[in-house]
């Protein structure tokens, strides 16, 4: 017997508590990039980069990230509830343009220009209307090395920026899924399974689909296998090892079809809402729906999970009074 199900989710992000980021351009062609979000898998040193690369000019490779050293960052909020480049994408991009406003500064000094006629691009301070124009990494130098520089320009070329965001994005999407069950040994086969997931901008596309897919298997686990069982008697846990608590391979699972949606978010600056837990979030009531589906015909309308074989057998042959 073959089933569809199909859920719909939205879900919310915050940003508390606060985040901070000390940028600072070094002479020697490095941005260092300290900050409290630590990856823990996320991809954050390809899509920070990314983000800071955009901004400032200077090449992908150029930009050093420091997570997870306490000893230089002072303020983090970990990397949780769809926050990590929601909030630090916000700080980052307040810490560039900091950069960018004293670095235009130092520039107009260097090139004996008035500030208002300096404009920043890809990564240089041009005098508009000339060839005239000094770099980045240049400014930085002068930052430390000039001591005619006004005394608020002088030092290192960065910017310490922190953020609290109190409104809550919210990331939404829809999935559906088929499943063909064997009603006589209660085994289910997941067909396919497609989702679309609304993360109001996306930095990394690849780094994103591959979040959805990690995303939606942890969801499906706990929907076919995944229970935390106790001994009722004595409260000892049952499932305390991988040779009694089940999670899904690869070989459980189809190739999924994953889109993307990009509706900015009002409630940030890069109208960002968040990518991380929107496989998880449907993927039970899309598994759980589909197979209650494919068992409508014999009176079935609920299933707790997981949904063992075991359970669905017994469903299967108590009908509509199964509460199992």
């Amino acid at each position: 017997h073959r089933g569809f199900g199909i859920a719909a989710y939205m879900e919310t992000s915050t940003g508390a508590p606060r985040e901070r980021t000390e940028m600072t351009v070094r002479p020697d062609g490095k941005v260092d990039v300290v900050i409290g979000t630590l990856s823990s898998g996320q991809g954050h040193e390809t899509s920070f980069a990314q983000l800071v690369t955009e901004w400032l000019g200077v090449p992908f490779e150029s930009v050093n990230l420091i997570t997870g050293d306490t000893d230089l960052v002072e303020v983090g909020g970990g990397s949780h509830s769809g926050r990590s480049m929601r909030l630090a994408g916000i700080i980052m991009g307040k810490a560039s343009d900091d950069i960018i406003a004293r670095g235009r500064t130092i520039a107009a000094h260097v090139l004996e220009a008035a500030e208002a006629d300096i404009s920043f691009d890809d990564g240089n301070f041009i005098v508009t209307g000339t060839d005239r124009s000094v770099g980045l990494f240049d400014v930085a130098a002068t930052a430390l090395e000039d001591t005619s520089l006004p005394e608020e320009t002088q030092g290192p070329l960065g910017s310490i920026c922190d953020e609290v965001i109190r409104v809550p994005a919210y990331p939404f999407g829809a999935h559906v899924c088929e499943v063909e069950v064997d009603t006589d040994t209660g085994a289910i086969e997941l067909v396919s399974y497609t989702g679309i997931d609304d993360v109001g901008r996306a930095i990394n596309p690849l780094i994103l689909h591959g979040q959805a897919h990690g995303a939606i298997v942890q969801g499906l686990g706990e929907a076919m296998l995944e229970l935390c069982n106790y001994d009722a008697a004595s409260g000892q846990m049952l499932s305390g090892s991988f040779m009694d608590y089940a999670m899904p391979r690869a070989d459980d699972m189809p190739s999924f079809v994953t889109e993307i949606s990009e509706v900015p978010s009002p409630t940030n600056p890069l109208g960002i809402r968040a990518g991380g837990e929107g496989g998880t979030t449907p993927a039970l009531a899309v598994y759980v729906n589909a197979v209650v589906d494919a068992l409508a015909v014999y009176g079935v309308r609920h299933i707790e999970m997981p949904l063992t074989p075991e359970k669905v057998w017994r469903a299967v042959r108590d009908g509509d009074r199964t509460t199992l």
